[in-house]
C-alpha cells in the first residue's frame, strides 16, 4: 500500500508540472507573437545601417591586434540551449588565435552568458547589463548599452567589434550568428567613403553612434524573439515528456494494485482451504 501511495503523489506531482508547463508555454506562446511584430518593424532601422557598411565597402581588418566581443543574451532560462550556444560560439572564434586571444575583452548582456563566459574568460569580462529579457527592450535601454560599448571602444583602441547574438528564423530555429560593429576609423579607411562629399568627422561620429544604439536595439529584438520561440518549444516538449510519463507511472500504478489485489486473493483462498482442510 506504501508503494502504491508513493506512485500515487508521484503521479500528483508529475500532473502539476505538466500544469505549469502547459501554463508557461500559452504565456511564452502570446509573448513571442509580440515579439515577432516588434521585430519586423525594427529590422529595416537596423538593417539599414548594415547596408551602408555593405554599400561604402567597409570591411573589418584582415588581422585584427585586439577586438571587443559584445555577447546578447538574457537574464531568463528555460528555454533550451539558446543562451549556451552563444557562448559556445564565442569560445570557439577566441580559441583560434592566440594572439587575438590576450587581446580581447567581453562585454555581456544578460546573466546567463555572463555566468558562463565568467567561468573561462573572467579577467576579460569589463561591463555586464543585468535585467535583461525580464521586460521589453526599448530604445532607450538599447542606447545606454550602446553608450557603454561605445565607451570601451574609445578607452582601449580596438581594432575589431563583434556582436554575437541568436538570429531569429522561424517558431522552431534560430541561429547564433555575429555582425561587425564599425567604429569611425574604419568608415574613413573604407575604399568607397570618398564618393560621399561634403561629409565631416562630426556627422560620421554621429551616425556611427545613432547606427551602433540601432543594430543594438535590433539584434536585441532578434535574440529576444528567438528566446520566447525556444522557451515555448521547450515548454511544449517539457508537457510532451510529463504526459509520457503520467502515462507511465499510472500503467506501473494498475500493475502494482493488480499485483497487491492477486496477492490479497491468493492469501484468501490459501486461508480458506487451511480452514476447510481441517
Amino acid at each position: 500500500m506504501s508503494n502504491l501511495k508513493l506512485i500515487k503523489n508521484r503521479i500528483r506531482s508529475v500532473g502539476n508540472t505538466k500544469k505549469i508547463a502547459q501554463t508557461m508555454r500559452m504565456v511564452s506562446a502570446a509573448k513571442y507573437a509580440k515579439a515577432e511584430k516588434e521585430l519586423k518593424l525594427v529590422r529595416s532601422f537596423g538593417q539599414g545601417a548594415t547596408q551602408f557598411y555593405e554599400i561604402a565597402e567597409v570591411n573589418p581588418p584582415l588581422k585584427p591586434e585586439s577586438q571587443l566581443v559584445i555577447a546578447l543574451t538574457g537574464d531568463r532560462g528555460l528555454c533550451g540551449a539558446i543562451h549556451s550556444g552563444i557562448s559556445k560560439a564565442i569560445v570557439a572564434d577566441i580559441e583560434q588565435s592566440p594572439k587575438l586571444k590576450a587581446n580581447t575583452k567581453i562585454i555581456c548582456v544578460g546573466e546567463k552568458n555572463r555566468a558562463i563566459l565568467s567561468r573561462i574568460y573572467p579577467e576579460k569580462i569589463i561591463w555586464v547589463a543585468s535585467d535583461v529579457g525580464k521586460k521589453p527592450m526599448t530604445f532607450l535601454d538599447a542606447g545606454l548599452i550602446a553608450e557603454q560599448i561605445v565607451q570601451s571602444q574609445a578607452d582601449n583602441n580596438f581594432r575589431q567589434t563583434l556582436i554575437y547574438y541568436n538570429k531569429f528564423v522561424n517558431a522552431a530555429s534560430y541561429n547564433a550568428s555575429a555582425i561587425n560593429l564599425f567604429e569611425q576609423r574604419a568608415i574613413f579607411e573604407s575604399n568607397k567613403f570618398l564618393l560621399y562629399d561634403d561629409v565631416s568627422a562630426e556627422t560620421i561620429s554621429c551616425w556611427v553612434e545613432f547606427a551602433t544604439v540601432t543594430m543594438i536595439y535590433w539584434l536585441l529584438k532578434e535574440g529576444n524573439t528567438s528566446e520566447h520561440a525556444s522557451r515555448m518549444n521547450a515548454m511544449e516538449n517539457a508537457s510532451k515528456n510529463a504526459g509520457e510519463m503520467i502515462r507511465g507511472l499510472i500503467l506501473t500504478y494498475n500493475r502494482t494494485r493488480q499485483a497487491a489485489i492477486t496477492r490479497e486473493l491468493t492469501e484468501i483462498i490459501s486461508g480458506a482451504s487451511a480452514v476447510e482442510d481441517k
